[in-house]
C-alpha cells in the first residue's frame, strides 16, 4: 500500500509529467481569448475599444466561463512548470524515454508564460498593484500589534507610529507591485490579442504535440 508520502508526490507530480496535454490545452485556451477579444472588440484586427469592460459588450456565457476556468488553470500551469524544473521532470512518456528524467525548459517557460496570461486574463482590470499594498500594510500594522511590547503599545502614540509604518510599508509595497503587476498585466493583454493568441494556440498544439508524440520539442530539435 502506498504511503501518504508517495500519494502526496505522484500527485504533486502528475501535472509536469503529462505537460504535453497541458501545453494542448493552453492551445484550446488561447483560441478563447481569441474568440473573447474578436466578439469583445467587435474585430480581429482592431487595436483598441472604447468600452473596455467586459459587462459593457454581449460576450456568450460559454466564452466567459472558460475565461474564469482559466484562473483555476492558470495556477495548475504554474504549479506544473516550477514543480517540473525543480523535480527535473520530463514533459512525457516518450520525451523520457529519449531523453531521461531531464525537465525540458521551453515546456516550462510556455507552460509558465500561458499559466499566468490564463491567471490575469479575467481579473486584469483589478487594481492589484493597491490591493497586495494594502495587505501587506495592513499585516504589518498587525504584526507589530502581535510582537511588540505591551508596555509600548500602552503609549498614547503608539497607534499613530503603528499607523505610520503600515502606511509607508503599503505605499513601498503598493509602488513596488504596480511595476511587477503591470507588466503581467501587459504581458496578458499583447498574447490575448486576437491575432497573437492565434499564434499562441497554434505553438502550443505544436509544442505539445511533438512532446507528446515524438518525445522532443521545439526547444531541443538540434539534440535528436
Amino acid at each position: 500500500m502506498a504511503t501518504f508520502q508517495e500519494v502526496f508526490f505522484a500527485i504533486i507530480n502528475w501535472f509536469p509529467r503529462n505537460a504535453g496535454w497541458m501545453l494542448i490545452i493552453g492551445g484550446v485556451m488561447a483560441i478563447t481569448w481569441m474568440g473573447y477579444e474578436t466578439k469583445r472588440k467587435q474585430a480581429f484586427f482592431k487595436k483598441r475599444f472604447k468600452k473596455e469592460d467586459w459587462e459593457e459588450v454581449e460576450v456568450s456565457k460559454f466564452l466567459k466561463v472558460l475565461s474564469f476556468a482559466g484562473l483555476a488553470l492558470g495556477i495548475l500551469f504554474i504549479w506544473a512548470a516550477a514543480v517540473g524544473a525543480i523535480n527535473n521532470i520530463p514533459p512525457s512518456t516518450q520525451y523520457a524515454t529519449k531523453f531521461g528524467d531531464k525537465w525540458d525548459w521551453l515546456t516550462t517557460i510556455s507552460l509558465l508564460v500561458v499559466g499566468i496570461v490564463m491567471f490575469l486574463k479575467p481579473i486584469n482590470d483589478l487594481p492589484w498593484s493597491g490591493m497586495i499594498g494594502l495587505l501587506a500594510g495592513v499585516a504589518t500594522a498587525v504584526l507589530l500589534v502581535v510582537f511588540i511590547p505591551k508596555t509600548w503599545l500602552a503609549n498614547p502614540n503608539a497607534k499613530w507610529v503603528i499607523l505610520g509604518i503600515g502606511f509607508v510599508i503599503s505605499t513601498l509595497v503598493g509602488v513596488s507591485m504596480k511595476f511587477w503587476v503591470g507588466t503581467l498585466q501587459s504581458i496578458s493583454r499583447v498574447l490575448s490579442y486576437p491575432p497573437i493568441a492565434l499564434v499562441v494556440a497554434l505553438y502550443c498544439f505544436v509544442q505539445g504535440g511533438l512532446i507528446l508524440l515524438w518525445g522532443f520539442g521545439l526547444g531541443n530539435l538540434g539534440a535528436i
